[in-house]
């Protein structure tokens, strides 16, 4: 097991003929897990949907299925569950949500800007019944119902124009009884036990996201945020994750942080922010060699492009080398392979190439800033010669990198 694992239970949801629709996830804290041991029901729906889109990666995790998602009152009435993206969840409101004015307000808004809404564990003379014109899915928890009841809560429920969904379904007998009373999805021991996804955990400092949160709030400049997200790895990994998974980017190939700040704009990176920030765990920030050499590398090879490449001034290309030097060490920090991950975060072409086969300028400049790592002086010295940078001035860019890492590390302790 992963010293800092992350993990995620997942139980498929089918349709009537038993074809994999959606995933309902739930916060696990081991792979052995069965159950949520976790003492705030609310942190543990946050991490859930942290762990998705910031840790394991939605695809990863769902495939081209939907996530049911757990939705406390605080949670649902936040403006953060707007980070979820609409086509991916389906927001499970949880049977202790009252049905009050301001619960069905924000049900028909999001209802309205295009969510779908799941009402858990629906029982008789259910008190949510204002909230039926703006819910998409009811869950009904079989064991709670009469065999014989079955057919008319559908009929109830239907009349609606909701699609019903039969939990805790366990045997092929309950599975034709459901069909035949006219529910749509399923779920159960029958189709599938839950499974526990394991990933490394890359939850970004809490200190870190309150100064990028404090930053949003008083309308910074973007080069302050990305200055920022290049102080701190696990942050800078969790960005590219979400511009990916929260269907930010349609199609776009990332180049450098500040592209990834601008494309998933403020508004939704603060609503990010914020879940993340409720989903970590204040009570411990470890730290990680692996994330101080990093971002080491970033600020490496960030420098020597703007020295190798001064003559062209190219400062996108100094910001693309930041992003491949911090991200050359991510298959080390997720426990996952680099070709996957590269895939995984749209990485544009020139980058994945210089992390998965240091090709290209950049891969150049990695294999370089590897063997300034190592000190293998008589490898690097006459690629520096033939670009015009002697050692003196080799040793300056690497001072002043190490001077901004522990600047970076004494005030955010990664």
């Amino acid at each position: 097991m992963h010293p800092s694992s992350t993990y995620i239970g997942r139980q498929p949801i089918v349709d009537r003929h038993r074809q994999l629709v959606a995933y309902e996830l739930l916060f696990r804290s081991s792979v052995t897990a069965t159950v949520a041991d976790f003492d705030e029901i609310g942190r543990a729906a946050v991490r859930v949907m942290a762990n998705t889109f910031a840790s394991l990666g939605v695809d990863a995790v769902l495939g081209h299925a939907r996530g049911f998602f757990n939705v406390t009152e605080d949670l649902l009435l936040s403006r953060s569950i707007e980070a979820l993206p609409k086509d991916r969840v389906v927001l499970e409101i949880l049977e202790d949500v009252p049905a009050s004015a301001a619960v069905l307000a924000r049900c028909r808004a999001l209802h309205e800007s295009g969510y779908s809404i799941a009402l858990d564990d629906w029982r008789e003379d259910d008190p949510r019944e204002a909230l039926l014109p703006w819910v998409s899915i009811v869950k009904v928890d079989l064991p709670a119902f009469a065999p014989r009841s079955l057919r008319a809560l559908a009929r109830h429920l239907r009349s609606s124009g909701v699609d019903l969904l039969a939990e805790k379904v366990e045997t092929a007998d309950q599975f034709a009884l459901c069909r035949a009373a006219g529910f749509d999805l399923f779920q159960g021991y029958f189709f599938a036990a839950p499974m526990v996804l394991e990933g490394a955990e890359v939850d970004a400092t809490r200190s870190t996201l309150l100064r990028v949160l404090q930053q949003i709030s008083s309308n910074a400049e973007i080069s302050t945020l990305v200055e920022t997200f290049k102080q701190d790895a696990r942050l800078g990994l969790s960005l590219l994750r979400l511009v990916n998974s929260a269907g930010q980017r349609r199609g776009m190939r990332l180049e450098s942080i500040e592209a990834a700040v601008v494309h998933l704009g403020r508004q939704q990176l603060g609503r990010w922010v914020e879940i993340l920030l409720y989903a970590g765990d204040s009570s411990a920030e470890p730290h990680n060699p692996l994330l101080t050499l990093a971002i080491h590398r970033g600020r490496l090879m960030e420098g020597l492009a703007a020295a190798l490449d001064s003559e062209n001034a190219d400062a996108g290309q100094s910001e693309r080398a930041f992003l491949v030097g911090m991200l050359s060490l991510a298959d080390a920090l997720l426990g996952r392979p680099l070709p996957q991950l590269v895939q995984e975060l749209g990485l544009a072409d020139s980058l994945a190439r210089a992390l998965t086969a240091r090709e290209g300028t950049l891969g150049s400049l990695l294999t370089l800033a590897e063997q300034v790592e190592r000190g293998e002086v008589s490898r690097f010295e006459p690629v520096l010669e033939a670009r015009g940078l002697d050692l003196p001035r080799l040793q300056s860019i690497d001072d002043a990198a190490y001077a901004w890492v522990h600047g970076v590390t004494a005030a955010t302790g990664i």
